[in-house]
């Protein structure tokens, strides 16, 4: 089975591997889909981000990063023939988010399922945001 695992990934952190380690005991290959969320301010530019993960990522070798600068989640599933989108949650809030999201998602490709993973309580409070936020700190001393 072939999923999608789309982020920002501004930047890349534990969480975020943590969810691939957990999606690999159930799909045979995942593409790590570095994209732009039309809702954030993306500190760092998505062709270094993409650079980045591809680094990190490099040694799993069922593991592709790709880059989607400008098209659908849905329609980079079609295309990688994913029917499974992975998403990890936090919180309620994060629930939420992805159960709105999940059924857009649907709305345009009604083979993709969403498959949420919850985040480990030691990594559970970490988002890219407050990681970003540290950087700028530390940088500012």
């Amino acid at each position: 089975m072939i999923a999608i695992y789309p982020g920002s990934f501004d930047p890349f952190h534990d969480g975020h591997m943590k969810i691939i380690s957990k999606a690999l005991k159930l799909f045979s290959k995942i593409y790590v889909v570095v994209t732009n969320n039309i809702n954030k301010v993306h500190r760092t530019q998505i062709d270094l981000r993409f650079q980045k993960v591809k680094k990190i990522l490099a040694h799993m070798s069922v593991v592709e990063v790709i880059i989607n600068s400008d098209d659908l989640t849905s329609n980079v599933a079609k295309k990688y023939n994913a029917n499974f989108m992975i998403r990890g949650i936090r919180n309620g809030e994060d629930l939420q988010y992805e159960i709105e999201l999940s059924d857009a998602n649907k709305m345009m490709n009604k083979d993709l399922e969403t498959i949420l993973f919850i985040s480990d309580v030691d990594v559970r409070n970490i988002s890219s945001t407050f990681i970003s936020e540290i950087e700028l700190y530390k940088n500012k001393k």
